[in-house]
């Protein structure tokens, strides 16, 4: 995740979204400390002690602070913490022992093992084993199908943002080769199949994007829910894959690229992966640790199919957290040598750390941190929300408004804002309401979670989009036009079938 300044985006903005940014900025530094300052005089409302109205108010403020992004995000979620603390809603060790929770220890190991694999270059090489394979054809349709596929598989296991880069510089140099015109639509569809794949991807797995990690904490943390790493990808995997036709089908009648009268060469992939020479031992073991790492992560979900009462699987389950998984892989790698006379190993404590992003674990750990007070029935507005939903807890059309309104407000808010912070939000308010009207908690926050990802319209809505955008290699006009169809796309599917297959796959007894 890129957590820029404007001063840092402005390179990458138009005239129009500079003065947009400027005013979204200024208007919520004003506004967050206004509502933190109008909970703290407001009268209580009923069934909310005074320290409810501060965490109310320390909420508010959070949340637009995020979204309008005055300073970065990951400093608003530090300064939340704080105010938590002096505010007295959490003790100081309570407030940011947050920071040490499970998750964070997760995205910790994740992030070290996908910055290897990465520095390692096994990304790039399969990258162009893909466009070196017979199944190219010489197709220019099945070159946008390799691009958007090939981002999609890797978003799924490592940053949107590596991955992006990868594939950017990939296609940067493509174009070259095979002379496409700057800004001619095959080359914008080419592009923005990039950054479309890396949304999608994000959706897979828990690890694919920080929004479904910020929420798998959230339900372990408020709920005492375990998610599955496999449950996750049989809820989400078909989403995806029908997101990727979906995608197709705009590139194809929404983007129009010019297919006809030219066929793409082999020759440049070739001749990068000859250039690679024979796969290395770094991209090796960097491969094994990806594989053993996935393994563990569904192991405990597989092993309790077969016989779920075993006392080795209960042993499994219990001690083999994702957490403990990413830690050991991810320790392994300082150990395996590549060059043992030399005593190098795969990887190095400054190569590891530059691939961990801490203002990420900052966002999770004032999230969880956030999203427990402010459902909380005597900190927070837990009696409020009980009393004022409880109308709605007869079955009926006002769950499906309900769904209806979280998704669709999260897929319009991550267009204009950080998909990290309007998850963090957007999620603390659905575990607050799913239980009392009646829905499934841990399968509307999923939905939430996912619904992040879809925020193709605008450069500024995820930071691929603006990569992408930044390459110059794609205008405003036809990300905007084709990313809104897809978004409005995506949505459908999340409604007609996404949150059913997450009903199903993370069963609620409530």
């Amino acid at each position: 995740m890129s957590w820029k300044d404007l001063s840092e985006l402005v390179p990458t903005l138009s005239d129009a979204e500079i003065r947009f940014e400027k005013q979204r900025r200024l208007v919520g530094l004003i506004l967050g400390p206004s509502l933190f300052v109008l909970a703290l005089v407001w009268p209580p409302f009923t069934d909310v002690a005074p320290v409810g109205m501060r965490t109310l108010g320390i909420f508010l403020w959070a949340v637009v602070w995020w979204v309008t992004e005055p300073v970065p995000i990951p400093v608003t979620s530090l300064f939340a913490l704080a105010l938590v603390v002096v505010c007295g809603v959490l003790p100081v060790e309570e407030a940011f022992a947050y920071w040490a929770n499970w998750i964070n220890i997760f995205l910790i190991g994740a992030f070290i093992i996908a910055h290897a694999i990465a520095l390692h270059g096994l990304p790039r090489r399969i990258a162009f084993g893909m466009m070196a394979s017979r199944f190219l054809k010489g197709s220019p349709w099945r070159l946008l199908m390799v691009f958007g596929l090939g981002t999609a598989m890797f978003s799924s296991v490592l940053s949107n943002v590596a991955t992006t880069v990868i594939f950017l510089s990939i296609a940067m140099g493509l174009v070259q080769e095979l002379k496409i015109p700057r800004e001619s639509r095959y080359g914008e569809a080419l592009f923005i199949s990039i950054t479309w794949g890396a949304g999608i991807g994000g959706m897979i797995t828990p690890v694919g994007s920080p929004p479904n990690a910020i929420v798998v904490g959230m339900l372990r943390e408020q709920l005492g829910y375990r998610v599955g790493f496999l449950p996750w990808v049989e809820a989400f995997l078909p989403v995806a894959i029908v997101a990727s036709v979906a995608m197709f089908v705009v590139m194809r009648y929404v983007i129009r690229p010019q297919l006809a009268g030219w066929t793409v060469s082999t020759t440049y992939a070739k001749d990068a992966l000859a250039k690679l020479g024979p796969l290395g031992r770094g991209e090796k073991i960097t491969a094994a640790a990806l594989g053993v790492a996935i393994l563990l992560w569904i192991l405990p979900d597989l092993v309790r199919l077969v016989a779920p009462e075993h006392a080795a699987v209960v042993w499994l389950y219990e001690r083999l957290d994702w957490s403990v998984s990413a830690i050991l892989v991810a320790t392994s790698l300082f150990l395996i040598p590549i060059d043992w006379q030399k005593r190098r190993f795969v990887l190095t404590w400054g190569e590891a750390i530059k691939g961990v992003d801490w203002g990420t674990l900052s966002l999770i750990a004032s999230a969880l941190a956030l999203g427990n007070v402010i459902a909380d029935r005597e900190l927070g507005l837990g009696r409020l929300f009980e009393r004022s939903l409880s109308g709605l807890a007869a079955p009926g059309s006002s769950q499906v408004l309900l769904i209806v309104a979280f998704v669709v407000f999260t897929v319009l808010l991550t267009n204009l804002a950080s998909n990290n912070a309007v998850v963090s939000m957007a999620a603390a308010l659905a575990l607050a309401v799913a239980p009392v009207t009646g829905v499934n908690p841990v399968a509307l926050v999923a939905t939430v979670a996912v619904a992040s990802s879809v925020a193709f319209s605008l450069p500024i809505s995820t930071p691929p989009n603006a990569i992408v955008f930044a390459s110059g290699q794609v205008r405003s006009s036809t990300m905007a036009k084709g990313g809104t169809v897809l978004s409005l796309l995506c949505t459908l599917i999340l409604l007609l079938f996404g949150f059913r297959l997450a009903d199903w796959m993370f069963p609620w007894p409530g």
